[in-house]
């Protein structure tokens, strides 16, 4: 701990204690974990788990699903996942704008799938009320201090009852790795969602450790006033069965620019806050990475709030989409450091630009400012990754 004491003074003048009050003012209210479907005891009878469901849940929850490859599927059925001619889908997504609309971002085609799995699979993810479990209120000397500030993350593969938990990643403050471990699901795995979960079936191979001794050993290092740091945290949660109220969920500490109903992925924020490369690819995510990045993501924006910066006017540059031009605002990244005051506060510098109506009518800047924007960092690693 005094390393990482060391390395965090030389970044952040702020003890371990202002730390955690820092973390602290971006918790997650009670009622934006309730509109986000986070599990929660309920406020009349706090033994009893509440789970609201927002438009995402209830569509995951329903008994006809939909498959990646566009097949409907009624789960109350049995063996619903199989299928002789098997399950072709896309790893990436359509692209709707510029040159390259209409194709998929996987295979650059619209074919009828550039993957294959053997059976079909579902979003739904399992969970038990009965089996819910929440960190005991354990008071130490370390409860409001920086050592009890964690960032979470979970891989999951597709089971004959939907996503589950197969890897769990927590990490501290400085980045160490607390806990690492693969989990055998409960059910039958349909696909191992290697393109995303970065599990192969030779990992879990052997495995014996189950969801229940993984929350026995996240409770042990845990407790009721730790802070956990994710993104998309709710689905960790649900799909760990257990109950906590102290989180920090990344996808809303940088909201998305159209409003709370879309949220910026891990990778986007890590590529304009961080200027790192994350998920390049479909070759799998790294839980350990992706909990280190929430958490260098956390310290960015307490690092942001003690300090100003100067920076180069935004400039308005012309992006050419093929049969339309549309403006981009592009930040310059800050150089330099300015003293106190600590808000930051962009300039713009406006200049002529022939603009020609749109095509595609929807078509929007890829960036826009809003009263939630936040300067970029400098180039070089700004925070010490040995801690």
């Amino acid at each position: 701990m005094k390393s990482l004491n060391e390395n965090f003074y030389s970044v952040v003048s702020l003890k371990s204690e202002e730390l955690y009050k820092r973390f602290a003012r971006h918790k997650m209210s009670y009622e934006m974990m309730l509109k986000n479907s986070f599990p929660l005891p309920d406020k009349d009878d706090p033994d009893k788990i509440v789970l609201s469901e927002n438009v995402f849940s209830q569509a995951a929850n329903q008994p006809t699903q939909i498959c990646r490859c566009g097949k409907t599927l009624n789960v109350l059925e049995d063996n619903w996942y199989i299928d002789e001619g098997g399950c072709n889908y896309h790893l990436g997504k359509m692209i709707f704008t510029g040159p390259e609309r209409g194709v998929y971002s996987c295979c650059k085609t619209c074919s009828r799938g550039c993957a294959f799995n053997e059976h079909h699979v579902i979003s739904r993810r399992p969970f038990d009320s009965r089996n819910f479990r929440r960190p005991e209120d354990t008071k130490t000397e370390k409860n409001n201090q920086a050592a009890n500030i964690f960032s979470i993350d979970c891989e999951m593969a597709f089971t004959t009852k939907g996503l589950e938990v197969v890897k769990v990643s927590l990490t501290s403050v400085g980045g160490d790795v607390i806990f690492d471990s693969y989990v055998q699901p409960n059910n039958d795995i349909l696909d191992y969602n290697t393109a995303f979960s970065g599990v192969r079936e030779e990992n879990l191979r052997g495995v014996a450790i189950t969801l229940r001794e993984v929350q026995n050993r996240l409770l042990q290092l845990l407790n009721k006033n730790s802070i956990l740091v994710g993104h998309g945290v709710e689905n960790d949660l649900r799909a760990l069965n257990i109950v906590h109220e102290n989180v920090i969920d990344t996808s809303c500490v940088f909201p998305h620019e159209r409003g709370s109903h879309l949220k910026h992925s891990l990778k986007y924020l890590a590529e304009v806050y961080l200027q790192k490369v994350i998920h390049d690819g479909f070759n799998g995510h790294d839980s350990v990475e992706d909990a280190q990045t929430c958490m260098e993501l956390m310290l960015w924006k307490i690092y942001s709030e003690t300090r100003s910066f100067k920076t180069n006017p935004m400039v308005i540059k012309t992006v050419s989409t093929g049969h339309s031009s549309n403006y981009v605002l592009m930040p310059q990244i800050p150089t330099e450091l300015a003293p106190p005051p600590a808000f930051f506060i962009p300039s713009f510098a406006f200049i002529n630009v022939t603009m020609v109506q749109p095509v595609i009518p929807f078509l929007v800047p890829t960036m826009s400012i809003t009263s939630n924007f936040n300067p970029r960092m400098p180039q070089q690693q700004w925070w010490p990754r040995n801690m």
